[in-house]
């Protein structure tokens, strides 16, 4: 009888200390999650490209030297950061996107998103430094500068266009499936049918 008792206050013993074992494991992971979650830097990805665009406008009724648009990277960023683009949240390190929030996706997906959007986002980049740069010449072409600009504001556009479509594709009853079949059909860089072949046109004068 005392054996029985020793045994099941020992398998008592075992069963509290396993469950407090158990739960300790799991408040540390969340504490883990609560200070990755903490030390992630957020962006509004939709209100950068705007700000990006209208700094660029606003400088150009001016043109002072003293009030060039600063330029700078939307995705490309070594921190982890959620930039936000049309409601969905994408994860973003190392100039990678590493994940979108609630949808579950493959590597190979998710570097085709990377490809897409760090091509743009390199591209919108560029085009601000020249069009910076080029106002600095001695003998500065203002016609240069507008087809810079033109072609900086283009790229904005794309991107913009290419974050909008991909949030399209998740209005479906599985989105992550609908992206995942979805996103290699997508051109590099998603232009809008009704300007696809002078965007494509200026694409290519971009990449060279």
């Amino acid at each position: 009888m005392k054996s029985a008792k020793s045994s099941a206050l020992v398998f008592l013993i075992i069963t509290s200390l396993s469950c407090l074992s158990i739960h300790a494991l799991a408040q540390n992971k969340l504490t883990k999650l609560a200070d990755v979650f903490e030390n992630t830097d957020r962006l509004n990805g939709n209100d950068m490209i705007e700000r990006l665009a209208a700094q660029r406008s606003a400088f150009n009724k001016n043109r002072s030297k003293n009030s060039l648009p600063k330029s700078e990277y939307i995705i490309n960023r070594n921190n982890l950061t959620l930039i936000s683009f049309n409601g969905l949240n994408y994860y973003v390190k190392n100039n990678r996107v590493t994940g979108i929030q609630g949808l579950n996706l493959s590597d190979e997906v998710l570097n085709q998103i990377t490809d897409k959007l760090v091509l743009l986002d390199n591209i919108q980049f560029n085009q601000s430094e020249r069009s910076n740069t080029e106002h600095f010449n001695k003998n500065v072409d203002f016609q240069k500068i507008r087809n810079i600009d033109r072609q900086f504001m283009l790229t904005l556009k794309m991107l913009s266009s290419t974050v909008r479509d991909i949030a399209a594709l998740t209005k479906s009853e599985n989105p992550s499936l609908t992206v995942e079949t979805n996103v290699a059909k997508m051109r590099l860089p998603n232009i809008d049918k009704d300007a696809e072949k002078s965007n494509m046109q200026s694409l290519v004068l971009l990449s060279k």
